[in-house]
């Protein structure tokens, strides 16, 4: 039997949650969705949260709210999620993209500051796969920068919350994701202007003109549930990751970082010493679905010369994602580790 690349980790929990909102009617955004919100803001230490239908209405908030208009400029990795593109089609904004640095999917310092121009309006920082963006690169920058934790909900980096530096926090709650509800996604500030001209936007009233970019209880049940389990999750994700890194120790293949039990693990991302049509040909021969971690960088979804991008580049063609999710039976993971391991 083929071992999935994904999988979201459903259980009773979220069936009783979504059964409880349906036997009470409770279908559109009322007392979950509140209750959702609040949770989140206890695991992150923000103060105001807003759940929504996705990430890409998450990011369409953050731009309005900024007031980013069409000569403004929005500073985005390369190597991260479309929504941010797809958000500036609607609200206008020109995405500059950055290169990753040499050997890490992050950008540098010197990256992002010789990026900064007058027109800059955002920063957009990823935390790519669960790893942590290193936030002190940001100390001495005084523009508005959105934090994606939708791998590392629940993280902790330096004793603070993943994504806290940010004037904004985004999380994707998509089945790939730390938690899922399905769909949607989640914004949170501690800036109330910034706040209450986003919650204007989200909430469908008919007196006024807003997105309708709500959250329903339905989704809301599904991720109070998963958020009561996400510790759990997250122990589950370290232990089966440190179990590969030491399974690819000894092999010519990388990971991008050393094993770290602060690290989200939202994935298992690997840079096979092999070429494409080798390392696919063995995984798919042992049954266990491998993907492109970063299949479509942002500089190729514009167009933009891939030789500015020689790092995301390499990332795009070379990194592979090992299948790593909290419901992989022992049985799995001892065959995911023993392939990795052979894998010369």
């Amino acid at each position: 039997m083929k071992i999935v690349s994904n999988k979201p980790t459903i259980t009773r929990k979220e069936l009783e949650g979504v059964l409880d909102c349906l036997i009470h009617d409770e279908i559109n955004t009322g007392s979950s969705v509140k209750t959702f919100e609040s949770a989140f803001c206890d695991i992150t230490g923000f103060k105001y949260p807003l759940a929504v239908n996705s990430l890409t209405s998450a990011y369409i908030l953050i731009f309005k709210s900024l007031e980013i208009t069409a000569d403004d400029e929005v500073i985005i990795p390369s190597i991260m999620n479309q929504s941010p593109l797809s958000a500036m089609h609607i609200t206008g904004g020109k995405p500059v993209i950055i290169d990753t640095d040499s050997n890490s999917i992050f950008p540098s310092a010197e990256q992002i500051k010789s990026s900064i121009t007058e027109k800059t309006k955002a920063i957009i920082i990823c935390d790519t796969f669960g790893y942590h963006f290193d936030k002190s690169i940001l100390e001495d920058i005084n523009i508005p920068v959105i934090a994606d934790i939708s791998c590392s909900i629940g993280t902790e980096y330096n004793e603070s919350h993943a994504g806290s530096y940010g004037t904004f926090a985004v999380a994707s709650f998509a089945p790939s994701m730390a938690i899922t509800t399905g769909n949607g996604g989640i914004v949170l500030t501690n800036n109330s202007r910034y706040f209450s001209a986003m919650r204007e936007l989200r909430g469908y009233k008919e007196e006024t003109i807003n997105y309708d970019f709500t959250l329903t209880d339905i989704q809301a049940a599904m991720g109070i549930s998963q958020l009561i389990k996400l510790k759990d999750f997250l122990k589950r994700r370290r232990e089966i990751a440190n179990k590969f890194h030491e399974s690819i120790r000894l092999t010519s293949h990388k990971t991008l970082l050393p094993f770290s039990p602060d690290y989200g693990y939202q994935t298992f991302p690997v840079i096979f010493d092999a070429p494409a049509d080798r390392v696919e040909k063995y995984w798919r021969k042992s049954g266990i679905e491998i993907v492109k971690a970063a299949p479509a960088p942002l500089h190729l979804l514009l167009d933009y010369k891939g030789f500015d991008y020689p790092n995301s580049d390499r990332i795009a063609k070379k990194l592979y994602s090992i299948p790593l999710y909290p419901t992989l039976t022992k049985m799995e993971i001892e065959k995911i580790s023993k392939t990795l391991a052979s894998f010369i």
